[in-house]
């Protein structure tokens, strides 16, 4: 009976079906994560004046270093 079930191509198909999406979930967790730093980072720098900006909320906008 066991022998039945690993020897089975749907059991190969479910395995192999299984790592890929883990692989997916994980690296779509990862990008979310990394955004989320990015952006910590970045508000981060604009409070503390290394970033210059100019608007706020929606029109905020990131200035080049000579822009005033």
């Amino acid at each position: 009976m066991l022998e039945q079930i690993f020897t089975n191509e749907m059991t190969y198909w479910l395995l192999g079906t299984a790592i890929v999406f883990t692989y997916v979930g994980r690296w779509m967790v990862y990008k979310d994560h990394l955004m989320d730093i990015v952006e910590s980072t970045i508000d981060r720098l604009v409070e503390d004046g290394y970033i210059k900006t100019k608007g706020e909320g929606e029109k905020l906008e990131l200035l080049k270093h000579w822009e005033k």
